[in-house]
Order: structure tokens, then C-alpha cells, then sequence
């Protein structure tokens, strides 16, 4: 997975809502539910606001005092779990 790839949530196939601070997302495809934790709302809305992995992982970086390697393995493993479960895809542009 590159840090230069964008991806966008998948607005066909999903809908969510942001309730206090943490988005729980519904796959209007197969019916099951997802939610993120407050840290993973903000990889979600960076997503949303069209930000590549490189420019999310910066985001987190000056947010939180955490290792940076750590950090990137977090946003590659969450990023790859949205994927899987089609809640978002590459952005082709």
C-alpha cells in the first residue's frame, strides 16, 4: 500500500453517521454495521475530505505523541481493513 494513494468512501454502498465523536457506518450491502473509535473517525474524515495516506499519517503525527512507525502500521491496517470490507476504495484520480 502506498502513502501517496487516496481512497473515498464507497457513498453508493454505505451510509454513517457521526455520533459523538465516533462514526458508525452501515454497508447498505450486506447490512452489517461498523464503528470507529474517535481516532479512526479522524482517519474516516480525512478520507472523506480527500487527503492521501501520507498526508493523513503528517495529520496524526502532530495530533498524537506516538512512534510514527507505529502510527503508519495503524492507518495502513485500518485503511486495508476498510477496504476489505468495501466501506472505502482507491481513488482513481
Amino acid at each position: 500500500m502506498n502513502l501517496t494513494h487516496r481512497y473515498q468512501i464507497n457513498k453508493d454502498s454505505i451510509t454513517y453517521r457521526i455520533i459523538d465523536g465516533e462514526a458508525v457506518i452501515l454497508n447498505l450491502d450486506n447490512g452489517y454495521y461498523y464503528s470507529l473509535n474517535k481516532t479512526g473517525t479522524k482517519i474516516w474524515n480525512k478520507i472523506n475530505d480527500g487527503n492521501n495516506l501520507n498526508e493523513i499519517l503528517f495529520s496524526l503525527k502532530t495530533e498524537f505523541q506516538i512512534p510514527e512507525n507505529k502510527l503508519k502500521n495503524d492507518l495502513l491496517g485500518l485503511v486495508k481493513d476498510l477496504e476489505k470490507e468495501k466501506l472505502v476504495g482507491q481513488n482513481s484520480k
